[in-house]
C-alpha cells in the first residue's frame, strides 16, 4: 500500500533515503502520516477506532507509535518500521489494512525449509 503524504516533488528528494528511518518533521506532518497509515491499520484499535488505549488488549495496540515519541530517530530503539519508501514517501512497513488478519510473528530460531 502506498499512501502519499509528501507532494511528488518533495518525495523525489527523499528517494535516495529509501529504507532509512523516517520521523515526521513537525506535528502537522505527523498527523498526515497518522491519517494515511495508522488510522487505517489493523494493529492499532485506538488510532483506528478512537478506542480508549487503556481498554485495548496488547494485540490491539501498536507500540510503534509510542516508540516514535519515546526515542530519537538516531536511537537503536527507534522503530525501523517507519521509513522512507522506494518512492521517497514515508511509510510503515508493519502496516496491515484494517479488517485483515495480522500475520503471526515468525520464529527467528527456526530455519526456513523452503
Amino acid at each position: 500500500m502506498n499512501q502519499a503524504i509528501f507532494p511528488e516533488r518533495l518525495a523525489a528528494a527523499y528517494v535516495k533515503q529509501a529504507g532509512e528511518k523516517y520521523r515526521p518533521s513537525n506535528g502537522t506532518e505527523g498527523q498526515c502520516f497518522f491519517a494515511a497509515w495508522c488510522f487505517h491499520c489493523q494493529r492499532d484499535k485506538a488510532m483506528r477506532e478512537g478506542a480508549n488505549l487503556d481498554e485495548c488488549d496488547d494485540n490491539e495496540r501498536c507500540d510503534i507509535v509510542a516508540n516514535t515519541f519515546a526515542y530519537d530517530v538516531d536511537d537503536a530503539e527507534y522503530p525501523t518500521e517507519w521509513q522512507y519508501g522506494k518512492d521517497g514517501q514515508p511509510c510503515c512497513t508493519a502496516f496491515v489494512p484494517a479488517g485483515e488478519q495480522i500475520p503471526a510473528p515468525r520464529c527467528t530460531n527456526t530455519l526456513e525449509l523452503f
